[in-house]
């Protein structure tokens, strides 16, 4: 209640109507002041002529004559109180008094009451200097004012006396009394109407900045539907209509604007890079959802760039050129570092004045990845080529320079010859096979086959060896097991590269397992198992890169080329299946493939 009453004390409308009050209350008290003094300026003035009414008359009724006759005091008092008796019946309603002075200044007439007992006594009033006079005295007996008149009188050029005529101001006082509470009553009437009239005035003023008021507050808020009414056409009215012009023109801004926003937040949510915008003073301005996947962590409007990216160099000024460099970021789900592309690109703005930065993220790990692979591919052939070539090459330097002559020796450097010339054979084969795959020239011969006979001819192949090797080899088979829509060949090699494997790098006492089954997902699954030497968790990620080895020496010793599983993988994939491998170091692998199952719309060829 008491805020209400404070808000109300601090609105216009309240101040409008206190100034329009006091502005009223002054303006009734002056014309209240001026109202009283000419009020009692008239009485007294009709007073002051009845009373010069009243000596006219007698002096019209021979009191200066009586007065200059030479009779007794006693006789002239009585003749004058004769007079005086003749106006005692319009005396009485005004309760005027008269008294006839002689020239020695002694009462000798009057008409107060018992004035015939009384004797002659002095007038003990202080006369006016003036012939004639209209005064106001003050009665010390009873303490009232009256108001009198005199005048002097003379004859034949002598004083023979002087006419006194008085009245109370009693009666005049309260007619001005009885007129001011009337007067005060009319205008606290007028006081309430007026203040009335002024709320209401007030309001029609105060009413519609109100409505501005609350709709100003309403745009503030993002509301600009609603329109203040225009009930006149003076300022006030012209000011709410510029309001609603305004507010319109704000909301077709503010759309346009938010539409503006939501077409670049739509394109860059919707890029296939990071971009993080920063102003002058290095602080996050804009930034979008691929930035945050990319560094792995929220990206806070406002954010400084040095603790949001890992630069070299501080970024506390805006760049005048663009930059690029690249940044390695750890995330929580990868073991091996993100590479990005750092572009940075300053913002300029008109006159070329540098805002900010805007900085372009791009994952390029892959692309490094790649790269990195072909130069390793090259290295890879250039050092597998170069070995074979360089033992035959010198083995055949030693036959020129006479190991032919020894039977012995020359036959055991040709053999090692082959064996290498073989070993290079080998490698271009797969190398060449590796290319018809990548180029989509290798051909496929499919058709719907059963993998558990080409799986027992494998098993055939490789259980002799097994058992030379003390080598545990079983072969399970867990019906029913679909047909799958495949090349039987490729197939074929695919077992044999991993069987292969198997076999190599179990130790002698171990085992290998081949299993067939149909998954929870419907696919045909082929698994190899063994208890060999395994495979580090680290190298897990890139054992299907081509020539990636675990440990390059003990994989040359056993005649490996490096591009067994690069092979097996994409025969896989040509068949629309999946290959993984999993892997304990020390304790063995399984590799897995999956083949989908022929379907009613696959068709032989």
């Amino acid at each position: 209640m008491l805020k209400r009453w404070k808000q109300l004390a601090n609105s216009i409308q309240w101040k409008l109507v206190v100034i329009y009050l006091l502005m009223i209350i002054m303006a009734m008290q002056l014309i209240g002041v001026y109202f009283f003094r000419q009020l009692e300026n008239h009485f007294t003035s009709s007073l002051n002529q009845t009373l010069r009414t009243q000596a006219e008359v007698l002096k019209k009724m021979g009191v200066t004559e009586e007065l200059a006759k030479g009779q007794n005091d006693e006789e002239r008092s009585n003749h004058l109180n004769t007079l005086l008796g003749k106006l005692a019946p319009s005396l009485k309603q005004s309760d005027i008094t008269i008294h006839i002075i002689d020239e020695n200044n002694f009462i000798i007439a009057s008409t107060e009451p018992n004035q015939s007992k009384l004797k002659k006594r002095p007038f003990t009033y202080n006369l006016p200097q003036q012939p004639t006079e209209v005064l106001k005295r003050t009665n010390p007996a009873t303490n009232q004012d009256y108001q009198f008149y005199t005048e002097r009188l003379s004859h034949a050029g002598n004083y023979v006396g002087m006419i006194y005529v008085e009245a109370p101001l009693k009666q005049t006082y309260e007619n001005i009394k009885d007129i001011s509470v009337i007067l005060v009553q009319i205008t606290m009437i007028s006081l309430v109407v007026t203040c009335i009239l002024i709320v209401i005035l007030a309001r029609t003023i105060t009413s519609p900045v109100k409505e501005i008021t609350e709709q100003a507050t309403l745009m503030a808020a993002g509301d600009f539907d609603r329109k203040v009414d225009v009930r006149s056409h003076d300022e006030i009215g012209q000011l709410a209509h510029a309001f609603n012009h305004l507010a319109a023109h704000l909301r077709n801004a503010l759309a346009e604007k938010e539409e503006e926003k939501e077409k670049l937040e739509s394109v860059l949510s919707n890029m296939s890079d990071g971009v993080i915008a920063f102003d002058s003073a290095g602080k996050v301005i804009v930034k979008n959802e691929w930035a945050e996947k990319l560094l792995d962590r929220p990206i806070p409007i406002g954010e400084k760039i040095d603790h949001i990216l890992p630069l070299d160099q501080p970024l506390d000024k805006p760049l005048a050129q663009e930059w690029q460099t690249y940044l390695e970021i750890r995330q929580q789900d990868s073991e091996d570092p993100v590479i990005l592309r750092a572009t940075f690109t300053p913002i300029k703005l008109k006159g070329e004045n540098v805002y900010g930065t805007v900085t372009v993220l791009g994952d390029v790990t892959e692309q490094k990845r790649l790269d990195q692979q072909r130069k390793d591919f090259v290295a890879n052939v250039s050092h597998e080529l170069r070995t074979p070539l360089t033992t035959i090459k010198s083995y055949l330097e030693a036959l020129e320079d006479g190991a032919v002559e020894e039977p012995e020796l020359a036959r055991r450097f040709l053999k090692v010859s082959l064996q290498e010339a073989d070993r290079m054979t080998r490698l271009i084969q797969d190398l060449l096979h590796l290319s018809h795959l990548d180029s989509r020239k290798a051909t496929f011969n499919k058709q719907s086959i059963s993998l558990e006979p080409l799986l027992e001819e494998v098993a055939d192949r490789f259980r002799l060896q097994c058992e030379e090797r003390n080598i545990s080899f079983t072969l399970s088979i867990h019906p029913p097991v679909p047909n799958v829509y495949a090349d039987k060949d490729k197939l074929n090699q695919v077992l044999d590269n991993l069987v292969s494997n198997a076999v190599k790098y179990t130790p002698d006492g171990g085992s290998v397992a081949l299993v067939l089954q149909t998954n929870r997902q419907g696919m045909v699954e082929v698994g190899v198992a063994d208890t060999g030497i395994g495979i580090p968790k680290k190298d897990l990620g890139r054992i299907f890169e081509r020539f990636y080895r675990v440990d390059k020496a003990r994989s040359r010793s056993f005649g490996g080329t490096g591009l067994g599983l690069a092979i097996a993988q994409e025969i896989v994939h040509h068949h629309e299946g999946e290959i993984e491998i999993d892997s304990v170091y020390q304790k063995g692998t399984l590799v897995t493939f999956t083949l989908p199952p022929v379907t009613g719309g696959k068709n032989d060829e």
